[in-house]
């Protein structure tokens, strides 16, 4: 049992979608096959934008219509595709933003409603061309396919029953799957979403509950590589990864895998690969559990740029009780998610998204009361990859070895208790030079 995940970049045009034929076809004649697909590339983008517009009065319903229509319907003309019924989807979301053009209201729960419906056109599109040239196929919705969750709209949390729920459903289907993405449904039936980048989410969750041998992310890229390619020139394929690893690098930057992947992966062992759809011989990455062979300490540099550290230093922290605690609630007050962290006697750095630079600054009022507060735009976080740090001494030094020698200064650090990455924080426009030494020293070959 393979499942396999079609991003928005392998539905996006007539001509990829049929190259995801002929790849799912050949999968198929190897055995059971189930098939996530996302949105074409851009619809939920377009989504997003419709549905704020609607509600502003900027956009009437039936201009948002009209470009989601044209852009299905000239892909279905590609296909030969007859679009009376594929596309009946538009006509329910035409009736929800009528009414929130009216009402002047969008709440998570209408939110959900109308970005499903990127996936609930391609899903249907994918599985009328596969029946179009011999392939048996049905659109599922993530509901129709078992998958549960609460009522967290727009980041939805999968419940435990949902691994129960998918054998049933799905688990002896004739045809091929072919599931909607990043939707699911609450168990009194509203419709979720599992936040952007969800539908790698759904093609574990199935994997998971499915048992399958394989969980294939197909993508537009050969797999994951050693770093960002429009960096350093020099960046490759990785043949192979653990789930550990993968988790750093796509938490710090790395796009090719959504985070949340690893976890229903990681719970059944079950290994992930990240493949190319405009280049299906090649062999992509796979992600595995335990141990690898590797020759070197580290395998991968990731960098995540427009931060600002949160710089706090105080003699109050001395033997002080709930100190770090005042410090997080406050965080917590504004709604401030933190991404690295160091501590020392008596300071403490974190870093924190450009996205919340309008909070940050009103958390950073409040705790001038208990510590002398800097704030820094403007800085990466460079994080380095490897199982290999774990035996290898002297690792720190060569990465910092580098730095200095690339004339970078180093401004944080901060090791997980992994001790699979270190990573460091500097100015945004030190990052690509630290990232192109690091590369050269530690890693090409």
């Amino acid at each position: 049992m393979i499942v396999m995940k079609f991003g928005g970049t392998s539905v996006g045009s007539a001509e990829a979608i049929r190259r995801t034929g002929q790849i799912i076809k050949t999968a198929r004649q190897r055995g059971p096959t189930v098939v996530v697909v996302s949105a074409l590339s851009g619809i939920t983008d377009k989504l997003i934008a419709a549905a704020n517009d609607v509600v502003d009065r900027k956009r009437e319903a039936a201009a948002v219509l009209a470009d989601l229509r044209q852009r299905h319907e000239a892909v279905c003309a590609d296909l030969n595709l007859e679009t009376t019924e594929l596309l009946a989807p538009i006509d329910d979301l035409g009736e929800i933003l009528r009414g929130m053009w009216y009402l002047r209201e969008l709440t998570p729960r209408s939110y959900d409603f109308v970005l499903s419906h990127g996936e609930l056109m391609s899903s249907r599109i994918v599985a009328a061309h596969l029946n179009s040239i011999g392939v048996a196929a049905r659109a599922l919705t993530g509901w129709d396919a078992g998958i549960l969750t609460d009522h967290n709209h727009g980041a939805a949390n999968v419940l435990e029953a949902t691994y129960e729920r998918v054998p049933r459903q799905i688990g002896d289907l004739d045809a091929v799957p072919i599931v909607t993405g990043f939707l699911a449904q609450t168990e009194t039936g509203e419709r979720t979403t599992l936040g952007r980048g969800g539908s790698d989410y759904s093609a574990a969750i199935l994997g998971r509950a499915l048992s399958a041998d394989e969980i294939q992310i197909w993508t537009d890229v050969s797999g994951i590589l050693s770093t960002d390619p429009r960096i350093v020139s020099q960046a490759h394929t990785l043949d192979d990864l653990t789930f550990e690893e993968a988790a750093e690098l796509a938490f710090f930057g790395a796009k090719v895998i959504h985070p949340k992947t690893i976890e229903p992966a990681v719970a059944a062992d079950i290994p992930v690969r990240v493949v190319n759809t405009f280049d299906p011989e090649h062999p992509g990455t796979r992600i595995v559990a335990g141990r690898r062979e590797t020759s070197r300490a580290v395998v991968a540099l990731a960098v995540k740029k427009h931060n600002t550290i949160l710089a706090l230093d105080s003699t109050r922290m001395l033997d002080a009780e709930g100190y770090l605690a005042t410090v997080f609630q406050s965080l917590k007050t504004h709604k401030i998610s933190v991404d690295t962290i160091a501590t020392s006697e008596v300071s403490v750095c974190m870093t924190v998204e450009q996205k919340y630079t309008d909070q940050l600054a009103r958390c950073a009022a409040d705790l001038e009361a208990v510590a002398n507060v800097e704030l820094r735009p403007g800085r990466a976080i460079v994080c380095a990859v490897g199982l290999g740090m774990r035996e290898r001494h002297g690792t720190g030094a060569r990465i910092f070895g580098a730095l200095s020698d690339a004339g970078v200064n180093v401004e944080m650090i901060s090791m997980g208790s992994s001790k699979i990455n270190i990573t460091f924080v500097v100015k945004d426009e030190d990052a690509d030079r630290a990232l192109k030494y690091l590369h050269a020293h530690l890693i090409e070959r």
